[in-house]
C-alpha cells in the first residue's frame, strides 16, 4: 500500500506505509517500534500528542497508533486534532484504560480501533494491517442507515451507534429482546464500514454441536477425522477480512467461549487436522438477548470474553417502548403498491402486545397482505390471537338516552351486535369483548339472528 499526503504516486507503490506511535512509556513506544518495524513498517515515535502534531506537520504518515494518557495532550485531544486536520488519517488507540466510556469517546473522535494493554503482536498486527485496509472508509457523517426504521429517540441513538460502529473496527456487542432486529443491526454496521466489501458470516452458536466446534469454527483437513472426506474452511476463516456475527453467544459452552477469545486475542486459527496456524483478520458482532451481568454471575458467558467483544455495546429497544415507529414499520413492510391499511387497523397494530417486537409485527403484515389481496388491510384481515384487548368506543345508539322506543329487548340486542360487528370490520373477537361477552356466546347469537 502507499503513502498518503503529497508523496509522488509512482513512488508510493515502492513505499512502506508509515506508522507515527505517539506514547510516554518508552518501553512501550520502543517495543512497538520494533514489532512494526520488523513486518516492514516505517516506524515513527511522539512523546505525547503535541509531538505527534509537530511530526505529522514535518511528514505525513499512513496510521497513527496512540496511548490515552499522556503529559501535555493526551490522546483524546491528539484524535480530536487528528479529526480537524487530517480526518481520513486513520488512527489506533493501544491503552491500559478499559471504561466503556473511554472506549466510546476514543471512537467517538474517530478511532478505527482500540486496544486494551497489553496487546498480543499478533493483534496490535491484525488492528494495523486491519486500519489500512480499510483507510479509505465508506461511511459520511450524514449517512441514514435507511434500513433501520423509526423516529423515535431510541432509534436515532441506535442509529448514531451503528454509524460510530461502522466507522470503527471495534468488536461490538449487540443486545435486545428477540425480534428486535440483532441481525439486521449487525449487517447495517458491516454494509456501512470500511468492510463493506468483505464478507458477512453470520451463524446461531444455539445451533453448533458441541463435538463438531473446532471443525465449525476453525475448518478441517480432508481425512483428519471419520467423515471428513473434504476441506472445511470454517467460520472463522470464511470472515477473514470481514464480519463473523455470532447470535446467541451466551448458548456457547464456556470452553469453546475461551477458545474464541484467544482467536480474539492472537487472530490465529488452527484447522483440524492441520500442521500450523493461519492468521485470520475478524471482526466479531456478537449478539444476545439476556443481561450480561446475569449470564456472567451464572457462568454462560466468559468476563473477559464480555470485555473483549463490548468495544461498543448497541442495545436495541422494545418495539412497545417505540410504539410511534410502528406505522412507519407497517408500511415498511407492506408492499410498496399496495392499497395501505384502514385506520382502524393501524391503530389495532399500535396497540397490539407485539412480544415478538419488529420480527412478529413484520410477519403479521405480511400475513395480512396475503389475506387481503389487492384491497386495504382490515381488522378482519388480522389475527385475533395476536392483537390482544383493543379498546374501542361504544356503538352508537347504545347509550341509555339513546335507545330508541318501541322495540323489544330482542331486538335491541340483534341491533347491538351488528353495529359491534361492523365497528370491528367483522372481527368477532373484537365484537364480543366490546359488548362483554365470550365469544361462543357471540358465535350462538348470531346464527340466532340470522347475522
Amino acid at each position: 500500500m502507499g503513502g498518503r499526503g503529497g508523496r509522488d504516486p509512482v513512488a508510493q507503490e515502492a513505499m512502506a506505509d508509515s506508522i507515527l506511535i505517539a506514547e510516554d512509556e518508552r518501553a512501550s513506544a520502543e517495543y512497538l517500534k520494533l514489532l512494526l518495524e520488523e513486518r516492514g513498517f516505517e516506524v515513527r515515535v511522539a512523546g505525547n500528542g503535541v509531538e505527534a502534531l509537530l511530526a505529522l506537520e514535518a511528514r505525513p504518515v499512513d496510521l497513527v497508533i496512540t496511548d490515552l494518557r499522556m503529559p501535555s495532550m493526551d490522546g483524546f485531544e491528539l484524535l480530536s486534532h487528528l479529526a480537524q486536520r487530517w480526518p481520513n488519517l486513520p488512527a489506533i488507540v493501544l491503552s491500559g484504560n478499559d471504561g466503556v466510556e473511554d472506549i466510546l469517546e476514543a471512537v467517538r473522535l474517530g478511532a478505527v480501533n482500540y486496544l486494551l494493554k497489553p496487546a498480543t503482536p499478533a493483534a496490535v498486527v491484525s488492528a494495523v494491517e486491519r486500519a489500512l485496509l480499510t483507510r479509505e472508509r465508506s461511511v459520511v457523517a450524514d449517512a441514514t442507515v435507511p434500513e433501520l426504521v423509526g423516529t423515535s429517540k431510541a432509534m436515532v441513538e441506535v442509529r448514531h451507534r451503528v454509524l460510530m460502529a461502522a466507522r470503527s473496527d471495534v468488536h461490538v456487542l449487540v443486545t435486545g429482546d428477540t425480534g428486535t432486529g440483532k441481525e439486521l443491526v449487525s449487517r447495517a454496521i458491516h454494509t456501512h464500514s470500511g468492510l463493506a466489501k468483505g464478507p458477512f458470516v453470520a451463524h446461531n452458536c444455539a445451533l453448533s454441536p458441541p463435538d463438531l466446534f473446532e471443525s465449525e469454527f476453525f475448518g478441517h483437513r480432508r481425512g483428519s477425522f471419520t467423515g471428513a472426506d473434504r476441506d472445511r474452511r470454517g467460520l472463522l476463516r470464511e470472515a477473514h477480512q470481514g464480519v463473523l456475527f455470532l447470535d446467541e453467544l451466551e448458548t456457547l459452552d464456556p470452553v469453546f467461549q475461551a477458545k474464541l477469545l484467544r482467536v480474539i486475542d492472537d487472530g490465529e486459527v488452527r484447522p483440524v487436522g492441520a500442521e500450523r496456524p493461519e492468521r485470520v483478520d475478524v471482526r466479531f458482532v456478537a449478539a444476545t438477548n439476556r443481561e450480561a451481568q446475569t449470564m456472567i454471575e451464572e457462568g454462560s458467558l466468559r468476563e473477559d470474553l464480555y470485555y473483549r467483544l463490548r468495544g461498543i455495546e448497541i442495545r436495541l429497544p422494545p418495539l412497545a417502548s417505540r410504539r410511534e415507529d410502528i406505522p412507519l414499520l407497517v408500511r415498511h413492510f407492506d408492499r410498496a403498491d399496495s392499497p395501505g391499511f384502514t385506520p382502524e387497523a393501524l391503530e389495532a397494530l399500535a396497540r397490539a402486545p407485539l412480544p415478538g417486537n419488529v420480527r412478529q409485527l413484520r410477519n403479521l403484515v405480511q400475513g395480512a397482505r396475503a389475506a387481503a389481496g389487492d384491497t386495504p388491510i382490515g381488522l378482519r384481515h388480522l389475527p385475533d390471537d395476536q392483537l390482544g384487548s383493543r379498546q374501542a368506543s361504544v356503538p352508537s345508539g347504545m347509550g341509555s338516552e339513546g335507545v330508541p322506543r318501541g322495540l323489544s329487548l330482542r331486538e335491541l340486542e340483534r341491533r347491538a351486535i351488528a353495529q359491534a360487528l361492523d365497528d370491528c370490520d367483522g372481527n368477532r373477537t373484537h365484537a364480543a369483548k366490546l359488548l362483554d361477552i365470550d365469544r361462543s356466546t357471540l358465535r350462538r347469537k348470531i346464527q340466532e339472528y340470522g347475522l
